[in-house]
């Protein structure tokens, strides 16, 4: 699948990356006692790859050139994910400076028509950080075409160049199902969760948005969930992975692709501060 890219920046860009490690085989239980490691990108062979170098303030006596104060990097990988397309856009800021991001996206048809658009952006990225971005138009498309507008931020910083979430745990367990649920049964059904690690997170709270997806062991997406909520400080977060089409309270037959070589990342959406 053909892949566009046109980045077009403001003063400065900045990335964020949160992400998983592989995890043990079929563990029943999370386990709650090992720090967990600092995060590191598990995406492999994306499907663009750009390095920016990114010019400053223009100096007085050359006033037709700017400065460079550091290079960014933006890689973006997209995948088929219930009969639609997903795309993945990786930033990562290897400046010196803290900045605002905002994501322009078109998502394309063959011809080049302009499908659907869709905005994202994030205030207050540190220096040295990375994260996911996650545009799931809810559409199949040909390619998705991006500007990213990056402005300096000399606000209030929440985040950390190590801030971010890492895969600890995929295992079974037993607990209410969606499906059980819209149909008012609160039994607990056997399923397969993840558990994320929070890694020097803001103890200041604030409003969380985050975008976690588990890829199965062939590099697939195997769920995306999006969280929203209230949160401060360290601790962790679990999301369902599988239930089997029809509820048990058995223990399970994991699917195939589930079970060794499970990875997942986090990344962090723009939310309201709470002061």
């Amino acid at each position: 699948m053909k892949r566009l890219l046109t980045l077009t920046l403001a003063i400065l860009l900045c990335l964020s990356v949160f992400v998983g490690c592989n995890t043990p085989q079929t563990p029943q239980t999370p386990d709650d006692t090992n720090t967990p490691e600092p995060p590191e990108d598990v995406i492999e062979d994306y499907d663009n790859e750009n390095e920016i170098e990114i010019g400053g303030e223009q100096p007085e006596a050359d006033p037709e050139h700017t400065s460079t104060v550091g290079k960014f990097v933006a890689k973006d990988k997209t995948y088929d994910y219930q009969g639609n397309n997903v795309t993945i856009l990786t930033l990562e800021n290897q400046s010196e400076a803290n900045c605002t991001v905002t994501i322009h996206a078109k998502f394309l048809s063959a011809d080049g028509t302009v499908l659907k658009t869709e905005t994202q952006s994030f205030e207050g990225f540190p220096a040295g950080w990375q994260n996911y971005f996650v545009f799931m138009p809810q559409i199949q498309y040909d390619a998705m075409e991006y500007t990213l507008d990056v402005k300096q931020y000399t606000g209030v910083m929440y985040f950390t160049s190590t801030s971010g979430h890492v895969l600890g745990d995929i295992y079974e367990t037993k607990g209410p199902l969606p499906q059980t649920l819209a149909q008012r049964d609160y039994e607990k059904y056997s399923c397969v969760k993840a558990k994320f690690d929070a890694v020097e997170m803001p103890k200041t709270p604030y409003l969380k948005r985050l975008v976690s997806v588990v890829f199965d062991n062939t590099g697939e997406i195997a769920v995306i969930k999006t969280q929203s909520g209230p949160y401060s400080g360290e601790g962790y977060f679990n999301i369902l992975v599988y239930a089997p089409p029809v509820p048990t309270k058995e223990p399970l037959d994991w699917p195939e692709e589930l079970d060794g070589g499970v990875t997942g990342i986090v990344g962090i959406l723009q939310a309201e501060l709470i002061e």
